[in-house]
């Protein structure tokens, strides 16, 4: 075999373990392929051949675990806002290390499903002062459901009964999400709460120009994200400028909404994703400290005694505001209203009780 033979069964050979088609060009965009958005994450790799006769070929492990930075961009400047990680075993992790202030509240407070979807927030249930500088605080949501705060100063993990020993709770397992937002941040000024920076490859920047026409003197920030489990990924878009987007269809069921993706690493043991979006929100600081809130989705689903649903959720703000004045809408959805109704001329069905 010569060496040009030798060289076409080596390319052939590389596209096919790489999962390329034939006749499609390697790319040099630092490996950004669903889920190896790492620039260090590159595709698997051929050496030279030493001889005419044999070639080398070396398999380089694939990514398991991701990493994201949120950034905001207003008239030119850019800013981080918070990063977005996936573990190797699918975990996802929100932080918030950017902000100007070194103090945090992080708490427990209970939703009730069946009132309005705006709480109040000094109906917590546990209030945790922390101090926030080289370890930043953050949430951290495992396969299982186990949802909790964790960084320097926070008591974390589980304790031998498997119950969450700090400000903790048991939510939705990874593979199956909850219906809504997984998690939100909120801003009262994205650019006093972020940090200049230069956006890189992993930067997921939102800019303002496409929040101008929704903005309605709101002058704060929300990006809410929802996680999706690995089956999820077949419905993921690819644009040219190699962003990944996924159109998710809204509760109320009249339009779609067009999330910008960030996957876990493809071989992760759970490989999901997260899908974002930016939108204007109302939040207003605190004096002249600017206040950053980040709220996860409930858990310990229950019930009351007249029958409405319960669930905690956690909670952390990044300044100290009034809890007695401060609210917010939280992450769940409200039904369409008025409640839809059977069309005229529909005629009931009595259902025979079982004997």
């Amino acid at each position: 075999m010569d060496v040009a033979a030798a060289y076409t069964r080596r390319t052939a050979l590389g596209r096919l373990l790489s999962g390329r088609p034939s006749g499609t060009r390697s790319r040099t965009d630092g490996g950004r392929a669903l889920g190896r958005e790492n620039p260090e994450a590159q595709a698997p790799r051929v050496e030279n051949c030493r001889t005419a006769n044999s070639c080398s070929i070396i398999l380089e492990k694939m990514p398991r675990s991701a990493s994201y930075t949120v950034a905001y961009r207003r008239d030119g400047t850019c800013v981080d806002l918070c990063r977005v990680v996936f573990g190797s075993d699918g975990s996802y992790y929100v932080t918030a290390p950017y902000h100007p202030l070194d103090r945090a509240f992080a708490e427990i407070y209970t939703v009730n499903y069946a009132q309005a979807t705006r709480a109040a927030l000094s109906d917590a249930v546990e209030l945790a002062l922390l101090d926030d500088d080289e370890r930043r605080l953050k949430i951290s949501h495992h396969p299982d459901g186990f949802l909790q705060f964790s960084g320097e100063g926070v008591r974390s993990g589980r304790d031998e009964a498997g119950k969450p020993r700090g400000i903790g709770v048991m939510s939705w397992p990874l593979n199956n999400p909850t219906f809504g937002p997984s998690f939100s941040l909120m801003f009262s000024d994205p650019i006093e709460c972020g940090r200049v920076a230069v956006p890189r490859s992993t930067h997921i920047v939102f800019d303002e120009s496409d929040l101008l026409h929704i903005r309605r003197q709101m002058s704060g920030l929300r990006i809410a994200g929802y996680y999706f489990p690995t089956r999820w990924r077949e419905s993921v878009s690819r644009t040219d400028d190699g962003a990944y987007w996924l159109h998710l269809l809204h509760p109320n069921g009249q339009a779609l909404k067009r999330l910008r993706v960030v996957p876990a690493g493809v071989d992760a043991e759970h490989a999901g994703l997260i899908g974002l979006e930016a939108l204007p929100h109302g939040l207003k600081g605190a004096g002249t400290d600017p206040i950053f809130v980040l709220s996860t989705s409930t858990g310990n689903l229950r019930r009351n005694d007249d029958g409405d649903l319960l669930g905690d959720q956690l909670m952390c703000f990044y300044a100290q505001p009034d809890l007695c004045d401060v609210s917010f809408e939280s992450l769940n959805y409200t039904l369409p209203s008025p409640s839809p109704t059977a069309p005229p001329g529909t005629t009931s069905v009595d259902v025979e009780p079982e004997t």
